[in-house]
């Protein structure tokens, strides 16, 4: 009787140790589905990291194409204000050209009024000289 009860008593612990089993099983395979899900996590972690740098690189080369575009504008607005002041320096010559032209044109003339005043005295000086000479 005792060894009869005694096989009826291991029948149900062997179903004890291999739920036991299963469970500690289970528990292994739960483990490395968390282990793979962090390891998923990890990834998009990078992946996230990696999209945001990448945002970042496209950011700054906008930045930079828009201050190259920049300086370009730059480059042109000091090409034209040195066009400028090229005409403006040729104007200030053809100016200075024609203040002397101008001040030429005054001592000519006052040349000429001298010149004229000289012969106008001379021609006195001859009528004088030939009244006095009849």
């Amino acid at each position: 009787v005792l060894v009869s009860s005694g096989v009826l008593l291991v029948g149900p612990g062997v179903v004890l140790v291999s739920s036991g089993v299963v469970l500690v099983v289970s528990g292994v395979v739960l483990v490395v589905s968390g282990a793979v899900l962090v390891s998923s996590g990890v990834v998009l972690v990078a992946s996230a990291v990696l999209v945001a740098s990448s945002v970042v690189f496209v950011v700054s080369s906008v930045v930079l194409v828009v201050s190259s575009a920049v300086l370009l504008v730059s480059g042109v607005v000091l090409v034209v204000s040195g066009a400028v002041l090229v005409s403006s320096g040729v104007v200030l010559v053809a100016s200075a050209v024609l203040v002397a032209s101008s001040v030429v044109f005054v001592v000519s003339s006052v040349v000429l009024v001298v010149s004229s005043a000289v012969l106008l005295v001379s021609g006195v000086v001859l009528v004088v000289s030939g009244v006095v000479l009849v």
